[in-house]
C-alpha cells in the first residue's frame, strides 16, 4: 500500500497571513480564519500524516490498525470538530467556511474509508478486497482535493479584494 501525504488532501495553502491592510471586518475575518485554520487544521495534518506513515511501517495490519485508531483517528475527529464549531459572522468568510466544510466532508469520509480498509486488512480480507476499498477511499480523497483547491481559489481571490497582504513561505 502507497503512503498517503494525507497533507494534501487537507487542501493546505502555502499562504501564511500577515495582515489586513485594509481594516474592514471582512478583511479582517478573513486573516483571523484563515491563521486560524493554518494553526488548527495544518498543524494537527502534519501530526496526522506522520501517524499514519509510521503506521504503515508496521509490519501486521492489526498493529496498523490500533496505530490509527488510537493516535491518528483522534485527530481526524479534533480537525472534525474544529471545522464544524466554526461560525463565522460575515457573509464573505461564511462562504469561505462552507467550501471547506465541503472539502472536509470529502476528506473523512475518504480517510475513514482507508482507515476502514486497514481494520478490515488485520482481519483478513483478500488484498483484491482492500484495493477497492482504498480505491474508493481515494475516489473520496481526489474529490475533497478539488474541493480544496476550489477553497484556496476563493481564499486568494479574497485576499486580493481585501488588500490583505501575504507571506508566500511554506509552512512545512
Amino acid at each position: 500500500m502507497k503512503v498517503p501525504k494525507f497533507l494534501v488532501f487537507i487542501g493546505l495553502s502555502m499562504v501564511m497571513l500577515l495582515a489586513a491592510c485594509g481594516a474592514s471586518d471582512q478583511a479582517k475575518e478573513i486573516v483571523e480564519y484563515h491563521n486560524s485554520y493554518l494553526k488548527n487544521v495544518n498543524d494537527k495534518g502534519e501530526q496526522l500524516d506522520k501517524i499514519i506513515k509510521q503506521s504503515l511501517q508496521e509490519a501486521n495490519p492489526q498493529a496498523a490498525y490500533q496505530m490509527q485508531k488510537e493516535k491518528a483517528m483522534p485527530i481526524v475527529q479534533e480537525i472534525t470538530d474544529y471545522m464544524k464549531a466554526q461560525e463565522p459572522k460575515t457573509d464573505v468568510v461564511k462562504e469561505l467556511h462552507q467550501m471547506r466544510l465541503d472539502q472536509f466532508e470529502k476528506w473523512e469520509k475518504g480517510i475513514k474509508m482507508k482507515f476502514d480498509a486497514v481494520k478490515q486488512m488485520g482481519e483478513g480480507i483478500s488484498q483484491q478486497k482492500t484495493k477497492k476499498l482504498v480505491n474508493k477511499a481515494n475516489e473520496e480523497l481526489k474529490k475533497a482535493i478539488e474541493l480544496g483547491k476550489k477553497a484556496d481559489e476563493k481564499f486568494l481571490e479574497l485576499a486580493e479584494e481585501y488588500n490583505i497582504e501575504l507571506d508566500t513561505e511554506q509552512s512545512n
